[in-house]
Formats: C-alpha cells, sequence, structure tokens
C-alpha cells in the first residue's frame, strides 16, 4: 500500500513539475503576427514611457511591394487624442511617403498596450524597392515622439 502512495506522489510530482515548464514556455515575444484574425499584437511588449515604440516589423523581414504588413506598436498617455501618421521611408534619407491618407491609429494609448494597423505597400503611393525600408508611426500631437520599425527588403 506505501508503495502505491509513493508512486502516486511520485506521478503527482512528475506532472506538476511538466505542467509548471509547459505553462512558460510560450512563443517569443517578437514572434510575427500570423494573420489579422489572430491578435499578434499580444506577442510583443510595447511598453514605452516616453513616444512610440514600433515591435513589427522587428526587421529583417522581406516584403513584396503591394503588400499588406500589421504594423504593432505602443504609444504612451501623453500622445492621446488626434492618431498617428503612418510612413514608409526607402531609407535613412528618404523623406517618406504616407502610407494612409488619414490618421489612423489608436486615440488613447497608455503606455502598455500594443496596437496594429494594417497598412498596404502600395507603389502608386510611391512605396520603392529597397534593403534599408522601415516604418515611422508619428504622432501627429508631438511629432519628435516618432517610433521606427527594424529594416527590412521590400522587393518587386
Amino acid at each position: 500500500m506505501k508503495l502505491a502512495y509513493v508512486a502516486l506522489l511520485a506521478t503527482s510530482l512528475a506532472f506538476w513539475a511538466c505542467s509548471d515548464d509547459e505553462s512558460s514556455s510560450t512563443s517569443p515575444k517578437d514572434e510575427k503576427p500570423t494573420s489579422s484574425s489572430d491578435n499578434g499584437a499580444e506577442k510583443f511588449d510595447c511598453t514605452t514611457e516616453s513616444g512610440v515604440v514600433v515591435v513589427y516589423p522587428k526587421g529583417g523581414e522581406s516584403f513584396k511591394i503591394g503588400a499588406t504588413i500589421k504594423v504593432v506598436y505602443g504609444a504612451d498617455e501623453s500622445l492621446a487624442g488626434p492618431q498617428f501618421v503612418f510612413k514608409y521611408r526607402a531609407n535613412d534619407e528618404d523623406p517618406g511617403t504616407e502610407l494612409i491618407n488619414e490618421s489612423a491609429g489608436e486615440k488613447n494609448p497608455d503606455g502598455k498596450t500594443c496596437y496594429e494597423q494594417e497598412v498596404k505597400l502600395d507603389a502608386s503611393l510611391g512605396v520603392k524597392a529597397s534593403n534599408e525600408a522601415f516604418i515611422q508611426v508619428v504622432p501627429y500631437s508631438k511629432t519628435n515622439k516618432l517610433g521606427k520599425s527594424g529594416k527590412f527588403t521590400v522587393t518587386e
């Protein structure tokens, strides 16, 4: 009988140890959002106390002209009110192309939550191929608090 209790205790401990490990092995925070129905923003850390942080594209990705990108960003509370401009820049010297014709994005950011905004790399807007492209998210109210994505490649 004692052997049965020892076996039960050992099994319980093994199960507890495995389930604890499994719960801590979540997907990485920098994983790419996979679809519009999948809230990929939950997989990133968008915490910021000053300005805008752009966490996706994180850099190193490759997109084709015409692709739609889900930009993931966060913004601090001081940027509440007027929304944001989403700009494509082919490189650091490029002044940028607005990807949406009107303000977009979260009106009441909290400095903790990730927000998503779909943008299209539309050639008719001036998007061109580049190995050093990035997205800027620029707040209307305080343009000096803009955030930039990592650099990515855009092909034709």
